[in-house]
């Protein structure tokens, strides 16, 4: 998620490549574990602990949002997954992923009270991914086993059969959410989770922009829109990078990624790439622009990717249709 309140996505990106390069050797940082009442679906309530107000952090987006500060506990059932740039996710007992903020800042509370609102907003459909309890300061969602569909297709030889569904399902997870007025606006293959039939799910929330809240992220450079980034996402912007989503599905790689060159292990290499993506990202946005993308007239379903990239769709649907019906 790239965040609009503190850099250009130019470089911001840099940073995010650099972070996940180093994420494996990173020092935890001691968190501070934020607890509320605990609502489930159909609204029941759980929680033994009264909440109290924080006097530091209250989130702007709801003012019922009430955050009571306690020291970090860490179950046996609670395994650390990752530290991201707002968020530290967990895995409990193998089956639920939980998502907490790594402070109690309204900056890292926005996206997790961001992302509980989209999945109140979308519900339960077979292309969302499943929430299963949220409080204000954390969510739990369904662990997928079968991981995110960019890292499943690095380390798998995708069938036809596979790919063509793929296709179809991320279109439809894009209609769907469109049609709640919910723009995802961080759109990218990584984003999609792998259910237990290896049907496609669209997660990660957590900059969405929906009815009188605007986007907390956009897109890194491959896939973005070229545009006022002050201004609100928009279905437009979606569109655009669900084209750029589709191609790392059928290519097996983001947009203009040689122009990053290979991922590397290399401190000096990630060093070389981190000195120069401000320029690449530069070049991928003058390209954008230009309308000039990527070759996909030899690529499966590459009417789609192009119509997308070239604004030829007033919505997701219409995508969809030409996808179906050829």
């Amino acid at each position: 998620m790239w965040t609009l309140q503190w850099l250009q996505w130019p470089i911001w990106s840099s940073i995010w490549h650099f972070i996940s390069s180093i994420s494996s050797c990173a020092f935890w940082p001691r968190r501070l574990s934020l607890s509320f009442s605990t609502t489930k679906k159909g609204g029941q309530e759980s929680g033994d602990e009264e909440p109290l107000q924080s006097s530091v952090a209250r989130s702007s987006e709801d003012d019922s949002h009430k955050i009571t500060i306690r020291q970090a506990t860490h179950p046996d059932n609670h395994q650390l997954l990752i530290i991201g740039i707002f968020a530290e996710v967990y895995l409990l007992d193998n089956k639920i992923i939980r998502k907490v903020p790594r402070s109690e800042s309204e900056e890292d509370m926005q996206p997790i009270i961001r992302e509980a609102m989209v999945y109140d907003i979308l519900g339960v459909h077979p292309r969302i991914a499943e929430w299963l309890s949220r409080g204000s300061d954390y969510i739990d969602i369904k662990y997928y086993r079968h991981g995110d569909l960019a890292n499943y297709c690095q380390k798998h030889t995708i069938t036809a059969e596979l790919r063509s569904r793929w296709f179809q399902q991320i279109l439809e997870a894009i209609v769907v959410i469109h049609s709640h007025g919910v723009i995802r606006s961080d759109l990218a293959l990584r984003q999609f989770f792998l259910d237990d039939k290896l049907n496609v799910r669209l997660g990660d929330f957590n900059s969405s922009q929906l009815p009188g809240h605007p986007a907390l992220g956009y897109e890194k450079a491959s896939h973005c829109l070229p545009r006022d980034y002050h201004l609100p996402n928009t279905e437009a912007s979606d569109i655009f990078a669900l084209g750029s989503t589709l191609y790392e599905l059928v290519a097996g790689r983001s947009p203009y990624s040689e122009l990053v060159g290979p991922m590397s292990d290399d401190p000096d290499v990630i060093e070389a790439q981190m000195l120069r993506q401000h320029e690449v990202d530069r070049e991928i946005e003058l390209r954008y622009k230009n309308h000039l993308f990527p070759d996909v007239s030899d690529l499966f379903g590459g009417n789609v990717i192009l119509g997308c990239w070239r604004g030829d769709f007033s919505n997701a649907k219409e995508a969809l249709d030409l996808y179906m019906n050829g």
